[in-house]
């Protein structure tokens, strides 16, 4: 049987990631900080009579992935499959954001998909698989907006991190794809921080965040079913919405006009213009 690592799969994508590559045959390894989350869609695989294992996984933690792959070999023999989901969005002006606040974007969204990649496709390598890796980039790695600079930028470094993998790993017979999803109803907003809140502010932002993004039009199954195809397909690079594929297009055709768009969103008008919609959003999330 062959076996995938996802990671962040107690939870949005990688739950819904974990879910179907159980369904399509995978021994799943749930993988995700949150041991309890992990555990509940491990159970749920199981369940529904899939294969899965929790394990819990700091993915910033570049020991704890020797660790991981160690035991995945020891357990189930080389994997064939690693889904870099896990990642976080904190909010905030690039002067206002704090150098913590960057290096954990960093270490998280970008770092996190290097250590897995590294010790995963060396795996691979010295097995002789033919695997895939998966990266979860986002739409944001082609969008300048003011308001998520560490992030777009980490996630821009983690698309060209998957297209020089992929250059490289091509000759082994492993595929690398980058995912690069747009608005997705998940809980990505509402989990992240906002740069010089105080903890009352935070509270009220993620809610009203967690708000928004719940009305996104695509649900995290739509994303699960592009990266289960991108692993049987191997394209290089696959934006997911209608917005991800416009800002892909723009990004390449006129990336001056896409800093124009990226231009016009800002905090000011994020709080004008929340408080006004909340009773609307209070009903529709009702």
């Amino acid at each position: 049987m062959r076996t995938a690592i996802v990671t962040g799969g107690g939870a949005g994508i990688g739950r819904e990631i974990s879910r179907l590559l159980a369904e399509t045959g995978y021994r799943v390894v749930v993988a995700d900080i949150d041991e309890e989350a992990a555990q509940g869609t491990a159970e749920e695989i199981t369940a529904a009579g899939g294969h899965a294992h929790a394990y819990r996984l700091d993915v910033a933690s570049e020991a704890q992935w020797d660790k991981c792959a160690e035991w995945v070999r020891g357990e189930f023999g080389p994997a064939h499959v690693l889904v870099n989901n896990a990642g976080i969005m904190d909010t905030g002006g690039f002067v206002e954001t704090g150098a913590a606040q960057w290096q954990r974007t960093v270490d998280i969204d970008l770092m996190s998909v290097v250590y897995g990649a590294k010790v995963f496709g060396q795996q691979m390598i010295d097995a002789g698989i033919h695997g895939h890796i998966v990266n979860l980039s986002s739409g944001a790695a082609f969008f300048p907006a003011r308001y998520i600079p560490a992030y777009a930028a980490a996630k821009a470094a983690v698309l060209m991190a998957s297209q020089t993998l992929r250059v490289e790993l091509r000759p082994k017979g492993i595929g690398v794809t980058a995912i690069c999803p747009g608005a997705i109803r998940t809980d990505l907003l509402a989990h992240g921080e906002r740069a010089g809140l105080d903890a009352a502010e935070q509270a009220a932002w993620r809610a009203q965040l967690g708000q928004v993004q719940s009305m996104a039009f695509a649900g995290p199954d739509k994303v699960a079913r592009v990266v289960e195809r991108a692993i049987r397909r191997n394209p290089a690079v696959v934006p997911v919405n209608p917005e991800a594929w416009l800002g892909y297009a723009l990004f390449r055709l006129s990336p001056g006009l896409l800093r124009a768009v990226g231009s016009v969103g800002s905090f000011d008008l994020a709080d004008r213009v929340l408080p006004r919609i909340q009773p609307l959003l209070n009903r529709i999330t009702k």
